[in-house]
Formats: structure tokens, sequence, C-alpha cells
């Protein structure tokens, strides 16, 4: 157990502060993290102290839910932000998603208890609700960016398969890391989205 801080602090410091402690709970006991208790032992304050700072457990988790899917999306942008030539912005795209640092079998066990929990927590419904329709949105982005052979060309259902394909490899690379080799997986999504912008319209 972590000793007590006691040390004064900002309090957008200190509601960091309990997120990363929730992060760090989920990823080694699961859904017993899910403790106020816990949570507050591992960021080293009182339990009062969490409850000060968030409006009970749901909320606390539903801000260490967004914070995880919106540093994920951040590190992949990073990466596209490098390249300026549109189709290679999609390959550095597709580079991140299966970096390392994003296939990471050690973060599955935190996806796993936010997915559980979603069909009972409306405010993390909401907050999946907008951060797919921004994962979504920012390869459509890059997509709409790159010339096609087709004019009627559809970014956003291409988007959308695009999503799947990564999503699925992704969930399956957690799973079992040795079942592809992240290369292959780039390569597919390179082949998925050369395919859809030569294809033309019959």
């Amino acid at each position: 157990m972590r000793q007590p801080k006691y040390r004064r602090a900002l309090p957008e410091d200190r509601r960091a502060d309990l997120v990363e402690a929730t992060l760090r709970c989920l990823a080694e006991h699961g859904h017993a993290g899910v403790s106020v208790r816990r949570i507050a032992a591992e960021a080293g304050v009182s339990a009062g102290l969490v409850n000060h700072h968030f409006d009970g457990i749901e909320a606390l988790v539903a801000a260490a839910y967004e914070k995880l899917s919106t540093d994920l999306l951040a590190v992949v942008m990073a990466r596209v932000e490098r390249e300026s030539e549109p189709r290679r912005r999609l390959s550095a795209y597709f580079a991140a998603i299966f970096s390392d640092i994003v296939l990471d079998p050690a973060q599955l066990k935190i996806w796993l208890v936010f997915w559980s929990l979603l069909p009972h927590a409306e405010p993390l419904k909401q907050i999946q609700k907008r951060m797919w329709t921004d994962y979504r949105a920012s390869i459509e982005r890059e997509l709409a960016a790159c010339p096609a052979a087709d004019p009627g060309f559809d970014p956003g259902s291409t988007a959308l398969g695009l999503a799947a394909l990564m999503d699925g490899l992704w969930l399956q690379g957690c799973l079992d890391p040795g079942s592809y080799r992240p290369a292959d997986a780039v390569a597919l999504c390179e082949a998925f989205t050369d395919d859809a912008l030569v294809r033309r319209a019959v």
C-alpha cells in the first residue's frame, strides 16, 4: 500500500493523480480495482478525498476511460502529424496502431473492465460514442485528403471498414501477441486502402 503523500496539490493535479491511480488499479487488479478504497490507497490519499474530487466511483472510472481513449488517439495522431503527404499520413496511422505502445496486451485488462461496465453506466456510453466518432472521423479525414480514382469514393464507408479491420487485428494481437506480425497487419491495412483508392465505379 502506498503511503499518503500529504502534499498540497491543485484540484486538477489531484484529479489527474486519481485518474492515473485508477488506471494502475485496473491494470493490476481488473474488476477488483474498481474500488474507492483501493484507488485511494494507490494514490496515497484518503477515500474521502476521492469523493471530494469525483462524484462517486462511476465518475472516476469514466474519467479514466476518457483519458485512456484520448491518450491512445493522441499517440496515433502524433505519429501521423510527422508526415505531410496524405497517403504517407495513412501509412503512419497504420504503423502507430500496430506499434508496441498501442498493441500492448497489458492494457487489455483495463479495456475489458471498461467494456464490461458500458451497458450499465451511461457516462461510459457517452464517452464511448464520442471517442468512436473521433476515432472514425480521424481516419475519414486522412482518407478524404488522398486522391481517389473514383470521383464517388466514399471516405466515410472506407473509414468504417478500416476501423473494423484495425480493431479486429488489435484485439487479436492483444489476446494472442504471437498470432501475427504487426508488419503483416499494417500490410493488410495498406492493401485495403490502396484497393479502395484505386477502385473505379463500374
